[in-house]
């Protein structure tokens, strides 16, 4: 007994030596070197390089990008119970990525991750089953927990097609309130994912991004590896809303304002340009904390101002009827005085987004 718990300490060690080694090849610009030394690894059965290498190839993180060879990568390191590839395994299948979507599967991968001891998987059953309170938020909790139980006290019709009203706020443009979209907590949990990743923002104008003296706030892109469970089903639930496919829409992103910061009048219809035949046809905005002051949502054009309570949903089309891009839409996010700002951005488009979230 003794001596297999040594063993294990060893091999442990060493693996964490070769992490360092491949963190430290990332730092000297080697990416080559660091995807060998991740391969090697991945071959003689370590878990972590395995669910380390494949998300890279997920995203094309200073790697190719191969989201088949990913796959693989996590299907092994699950097997050996590794809990966050199991996580990432999670989020692949609530988002149908490069697999059909299957909300039961996705859980069933977050208990197996939650099982294997991942932290990252037990806070979403948590959230996900609205088991929230401070007295199951502690490690000695956590091991008396039944994650396959919590996982069958999901309601995932609740989750990805709830009953919500729709307020209308104005007819042209159409705009649209969604009172209590989410809970507080999925709100925290959103601001969570992005604190201390925010950086500032660019402006697309349908052929590149750029930095605009326009736009002073910043932004953070959720990616397939970045997302999780959580964010693949408040998108299902904005298409439940929005009657728009989660297909049509481009990855979501976190924004922040500071004091002073500000989104200068503009519009988020691209209309074609750079030769892009598609259209942004809406624009969902989920707002994740309410305690500041500015800050106020402004359609010039027609006279609305608005400030959304965090845990609100405010949605607009960018286009009229005709399905022409609607000039009335014009809006800004005016500067914010007190406190800071924090939103979810959603676009949808009228066709299959070709980026992947």
């Amino acid at each position: 007994m003794h001596l297999a718990t040594n063993t294990k300490a060893v091999v442990t060690d060493v693996d964490a030596a070769s992490l360092l080694q491949v963190r430290e090849l990332d730092e000297q610009g080697q990416f080559e070197a660091a995807i060998t030394a991740l391969r090697r690894m991945a071959r003689n059965g370590d878990a972590a390089a395995m669910c380390l290498l494949a998300k890279r190839l997920l995203i094309g993180q200073n790697a190719p990008h191969d989201p088949g060879e990913a796959i693989g990568l996590l299907a092994a390191a699950v097997e050996r119970n590794h809990g966050e590839a199991a996580a990432q395994m999670a989020t692949l299948a609530a988002a149908g990525a490069w697999m059909p979507q299957d909300w039961s599967a996705a859980l069933d991968f977050l208990v197996q991750g939650a099982e294997a001891g991942s932290l990252r998987a037990q806070d979403q059953l948590l959230l996900l089953a609205d088991e929230t309170s401070d007295a199951r938020n502690t490690e000695v909790a956590r091991q008396s927990i039944n994650w396959r139980a919590l996982r069958d006290e999901v309601n995932l019709q609740a989750w990805i097609d709830p009953a919500l009203t729709r307020q209308p706020l104005c007819e042209s443009p159409r705009i649209r309130r969604a009172q209590s979209f989410a809970s507080l907590q999925i709100c925290g949990w959103l601001i969570g994912l992005a604190l201390g990743k925010v950086r500032p923002a660019m402006m697309y104008n349908g052929i590149g991004s750029h930095f605009t003296a326009e736009r002073t706030n910043s932004d953070y892109f959720f990616d397939i590896v970045s997302a999780d469970v959580i964010v693949a089903a408040l998108r299902q639930r904005i298409a439940s809303l929005l009657k728009m496919p989660t297909f049509a829409m481009e990855p979501p992103q976190i924004l922040h304002y500071a004091v002073g910061q500000q989104l200068k009048a503009h519009y988020d219809h691209i209309g074609g340009a750079g030769g892009y035949g598609g259209e942004r046809i809406a624009t969902f905005l989920l707002y994740l904390n309410g305690d500041y002051e500015g800050g106020e949502l402004d359609f010039p054009k027609v006279g609305l101002r608005l400030k959304a309570k965090a845990g609100d949903g405010i949605y607009f089309s960018n286009v009229d009827h005709g399905g022409l891009p609607d000039k009335l839409t014009l809006h800004c996010g005016l500067e914010v005085t007190k406190g800071e700002k924090w939103v979810f951005s959603q676009w949808i488009h009228d066709r299959t987004f070709t980026g992947s979230m």
